[in-house]
């Protein structure tokens, strides 16, 4: 028998991207892949990773980790040129995702990797360096990205590819998951080349190509999930399917109007939301996102559909919904008053709020409750953003959607808004963390994107609260020109008597009380300027700038009233000559007030109970897939608070010291929940093998603090 002129076999990324240059055909569509699109991706891989991962494994246990299929791609191959027919949008995201894991290994020093993603990422052919996505028109952009290097997207406007690619780097590096940045990292780089699959069939030629391509996008549309829902349902229901068919068509069309892929992003929401399972070792999230439809069939009894009438009821339910769904789609692309929180969180990346929200709606709520409830869980989740944030807490989707899954649950149980408003008071009255963090909390090189949103929420609190125009949507929109500046400009010897180390003026100049929020022009053209210059400048921009300018308080009773009403006479001051240090910790109180009064929960609407919480409070473990963490060391006595930790890097030494809790407090004051977070700080890196970098002195000298956790292991006192 002869065999099939189009072949089909399985590729790992490694064997994906070795040797491989691709192109793309005429006929592609420019990469078009959003930042939820990208970080579902990313939620995929770190779910099935850590699925399997033990960060007590040996690298080489990682062969045999569970490994993950992301589908079939089409290409055909042409004088050593692989022409990507069908899979792009998956394979460009897969090279930009190896381009960020090779800058992190760089941060840790771990150069064999990173040259081995080197290799991957970008080959030499003709003594010049070639990207295998080898596209000229985006070359510029991947050389700075793999090199380290700022890049501007040009004046001119940039092509759709061009500028998505760009917008998407931004992303990873706020979406990649926090565990993945530190010990895990080098796990991940093995399981993720050599675990990580996808199917590559083989089309004869270009005309092959452009068939296949026709066949899979151009000839009739292909039954989907949402479709053989509808079939499933509507064959089980047995009556009355005119009347559900006019339901069922009329929620499409709500849905489909915000958004093409509405439908099956709602019904995945809602499933995942009101009905599955979110407990480990639980799959239930991961089936759903796969085939909702078969989820739905395998779990009729969970449903409650039994009898004709229950699916009837269930196609109802959805149809009820639904406009809800779209009313939260559409408030998370433009400001809607009473939904704003809805807009922050999708600013930030914050998908999961969805789920949550929809956890606790009812289809008899009206549109007032629902709108109640929306805010009200909207606003919690950005109210926990924030306070993780000030607090050195990890805050992208990752780590949200471990908080989300762990309130969808009593969310569930919530009929009315007061019942969510006492639900999430008592939340937040036992939150480990309020905004004390703020006395040290500052620019780092992993949370630009996070203290822009901190910045442009002060801003525009002060702002509006003066009467004057309300431009949030555009402090926090990415493609206008604004952005953070640095009171201090960046010119060490100017304050080298205050601050001794040029390490501590690059902590005080990143300090929050340090940076303002301006248009990209004017901080242009005066970065560099003496603060006496700079003032100036600052007197004419928005209030919380201004406010730095003592003629700022005259004449401006939109101000002064401000300032009295909300109480914070003496927190606002001008600093007309200079501004050092103490003017920089004034400023930081002032931010802390500003924000202690933006998100002060009872008057967000949140029944907060009077609790008084033990002064060491145990704190909630987020890290749930390591075994051991430093508070464990602290209660087995192989490590006493206060003890200091040293560390180490191309001859400059690095102190810090443990507190009580296991937190880890650095020489400059900011304390961080994890080993790697500290090491990611003193380095000025985005990723940090904490266990490896911090030392204890015991014994026999200085050791790794990962040795008094094997020898705890060894011993028996740690899990």
């Amino acid at each position: 028998m002869a065999d099939s002129p189009i072949s089909g076999h399985g590729l790992t990324i490694r064997q994906l991207f070795t040797g491989r240059r691709f192109q793309l055909g005429y006929y592609q569509r420019e990469y078009t892949w959003s930042r939820k699109a990208v970080a579902a991706l990313l939620d995929d891989l770190w779910r099935r990773f850590a699925a399997s991962w033990n960060d007590l494994d040996d690298r080489e246990q990682t062969d045999h980790y569970a490994p993950y299929f992301l589908g079939p791609f089409v290409y055909h191959e042409q004088d050593g040129i692989t022409y990507l027919v069908d899979g792009q949008q998956r394979i460009t995201t897969l090279h930009l995702l190896l381009i960020y894991v090779r800058r992190l290994l760089l941060d840790q020093e771990r150069h064999a990797e990173a040259e081995q993603l080197g290799q991957l990422i970008r080959s030499v052919r003709h003594g010049k360096p070639t990207f295998a996505m080898d596209i000229p028109e985006r070359e510029p952009l991947l050389k700075a990205l793999c090199d380290g290097t700022d890049y501007q997207l040009p004046d001119s406007p940039p092509s759709v590819s061009v500028r998505n690619l760009w917008e998407r780097s931004q992303d990873l590096a706020d979406d990649f998951p926090t565990m993945l940045r530190d010990d895990a990292l080098p796990y991940f780089h093995d399981w993720l080349l050599d675990r990580v699959c996808l199917v590559g069939i083989k089309a004869l030629g270009q005309d092959s190509g452009w068939e296949i391509f026709e066949t899979m996008n151009d000839r009739g549309d292909r039954l989907g999930p949402i479709d053989l829902l509808k079939s499933f349902l509507f064959q089980e229901s047995k009556k009355d399917q005119p009347r559900l068919n006019i339901k069922w068509r009329d929620m499409l069309s709500k849905l489909t109007a915000v958004e093409k892929d509405a439908p099956s992003e709602f019904v995945k929401a809602l499933l995942t939301s009101q009905h599955a399972d979110l407990s480990e070792p639980s799959d239930d999230r991961q089936r759903i996102s796969q085939a909702f439809h078969e989820w739905v069939r395998t779990h009729q009894e969970q449903l409650g559909l039994r009898r004709p009438s229950d699916f009837a009821e269930f196609i109802e339910w959805l149809a009820a919904l639904a406009p809800r769904f779209a009313t939260l789609l559409a408030a998370s692309k433009t400001l809607d008053r009473g939904l704003e929180a809805v807009f922050y969180n999708s600013r930030n990346g914050l998908y999961c709020q969805t789920r949550l929200i929809l956890a606790g709606l009812r289809p008899d709520d009206d549109n007032a409750t629902f709108k109640e409830k929306a805010r009200l869980l909207a606003t919690f989740l950005d109210l926990l953003y924030v306070r993780r944030l000030v607090n050195n807490e990890g805050t992208n989707s990752s780590d949200m959607e471990a908080e989300v899954d762990r309130l969808i649950p009593n969310v569930r149980k919530c009929t009315s808004a007061k019942d969510i408003s006492v639900l999430l008071g008592a939340e937040i009255a036992t939150l480990p963390y309020d905004f004390q963090g703020i006395s040290t909390f500052g620019l780092r090189s992993d949370n630009r994107r996070q203290v822009r949103y901190l910045l442009a929420r002060m801003t525009h609190y002060v702002e509006r609260e003066c009467g004057r125009a309300e431009l949030i949507a555009d402090y926090l929109d990415q493609t206008r020109p604004y952005e953070i500046e640095h009171i201090w400009a960046n010119h060490f010897d100017r304050f080298q008597t205050e601050v001794k180390t040029y390490q501590t003026f690059v902590t005080w100049r990143n300090r929050l009380g340090a940076l303002l929020l301006l248009p990209k022009s004017d901080n242009a053209s005066y970065r560099d300027d003496l603060y006496q210059q700079k003032i100036q400048y600052y007197r004419g921009q928005n209030l919380l700038a201004a406010s730095l300018h003592d003629l700022t308080y005259r004449k401006n009773p939109g101000f002064t009233k401000f300032i009295k009403r909300v109480d914070l006479t003496g927190a606002f001051r001008a600093f007309r000559d200079q501004i050092g240090k103490d003017a920089i910790e004034h400023r930081q109180r002032l931010y802390r007030a500003l924000c202690e009064r933006i998100w002060e929960p009872s008057a967000l609407g949140f029944d907060v109970p009077q609790v008084t919480l033990p002064e060491q409070a145990t704190r909630r473990r987020t890290r749930a897939h390591y075994k051991v963490d430093v508070a464990d060391l602290i209660r087995v006595e192989l490590l006493r608070p206060g003890t200091t930790l040293t560390g180490s890097r191309r001859g400059t030494q690095y102190a810090a010291t443990v507190e009580p809790d296991g937190r880890i407090r650095v020489s400059t004051g900011e304390v961080f929940p994890s080993l790697s977070g500290a090491g990611q700080f003193v380095l000025g890196v985005t990723s940090c093998a904490g266990w490896d970098f911090w030392k204890v002195l015991a014994g026999s000298g200085e050791v790794p603090i990962k040795t008094l956790r094997d020898e705890g292991l060894t011993r028996g006192l740690l899990p």
